[in-house]
């Protein structure tokens, strides 16, 4: 018997949906793949032509999370991703009929928040002193195993200082952990979505060329959020607050550098710009790439409430 393809995707999406985070918490093998995989099948689903698409997508993904918990317990919520859940925020969010800009950014906000979610519980429950210390001391027999601490000692830098340093180090990755896992739903999210968008092109899924990526204009209150946090935490010493701005800040500038750089692109595009222009400034970004982020962040902030690259309105044709 024949089996078209769209039949064969549709069944294997089914099977994705019921059986993935099953599979991810038995056999812990749930990463980046299968975060993709269930988002991708979801949309897939939600895609079909009448609205019983969308409904027995809701079902397959909810039921196929509450599989684990039936079979492993409340503890397999340890071992769970929960970004493929931000799949039915987008699709609450394009059932109110708003625009494109405001889909993807509350996408985003409500992938970056699951993404975070399980650092979140690691950081209530407390991370011991002793694992840091344990770390600390296996990077440093690494180094002495390489003879690379020798060779620190021979330039006037003892023991103590690499490993006091490497301690600041870890101190400072485990307090960016959250806003490091949320842009990593971010970007779990943002792939599978563009991929969907060419992939499966509809109407009202319509995909948008990286050099119109924008959006709303509130977007740019996380940004203050994030410094009003960070300045009243340092002020009063809230180390608390002063941590949850410093973790907005990296989100919220993730985001911006992205925006900021659609705007760059879509400048290069300029019919007025030559191509060594373009060299020039295509070069000195490069060599200068610090500072060349910095700039692309405020880019990206402003854009949201000046729209940069805003177009003239054509006029009607009679």
């Amino acid at each position: 018997m024949y089996i078209s393809d769209k039949n064969a995707a549709q069944f294997l999406g089914l099977l994705i949906l019921v059986a993935g985070p099953w599979l991810g918490v038995t056999f812990q093998i749930w990463g980046w793949m299968l975060d993709i995989a269930l988002l991708l099948a979801f949309f897939y689903i939600c895609g079909r032509e009448d609205n019983k698409g969308k409904y027995i997508s809701i079902f397959l993904l909810v039921f196929g999370y509450m599989i684990p918990i039936i079979t492993a317990g409340v503890s397999s919520l340890m071992y769970m991703s929960y970004v493929p859940l931000a799949g039915l925020a987008t699709l609450w969010v394009r059932k109110k009929g708003l625009p494109h800009r405001t889909v993807v950014f509350w996408s985003l906000v409500t992938a970056g928040t699951l993404g975070a979610a399980p650092t979140l519980l690691y950081y209530w429950q407390g991370i011991p002193q002793e694992s840091t210390q344990f770390l600390v001391q296996s990077m440093i027999e690494q180094y002495r195993e390489a003879g690379l601490l020798d060779n620190f000692v021979q330039q006037g830098i003892s023991e103590a200082e690499v490993e006091g340093f490497f301690q600041q180090v870890l101190n400072t990755v485990l307090l960016i952990t959250p806003g490091l896992a949320a842009i990593g739903g971010l970007l779990k999210w943002g792939v599978t979505y563009l991929f969907y968008l060419r992939w499966q092109p509809k109407v009202g899924w319509e995909y948008r060329p990286f050099t119109e990526w924008r959006l709303p204009w509130y977007g740019i209150w996380g940004m203050n959020f994030a410094i009003a946090s960070y300045l009243l935490g340092d002020i009063f010493q809230w180390i608390i607050l002063k941590n949850i701005g410093i973790n907005f800040m990296l989100v919220f500038g993730a985001l911006a550098l992205v925006l900021g750089s659609a705007i760059f692109v879509s400048f290069l595009q300029k019919p007025w710009i030559s191509n060594f222009l373009k060299f020039i400034l295509l070069f000195t970004s490069f060599l200068y790439f610090q500072f060349t982020a910095i700039i692309l962040i405020f880019m990206g902030l402003l854009d949201m409430v000046l729209d940069f690259r805003q177009r003239p309105i054509k006029p009607k044709k009679k």
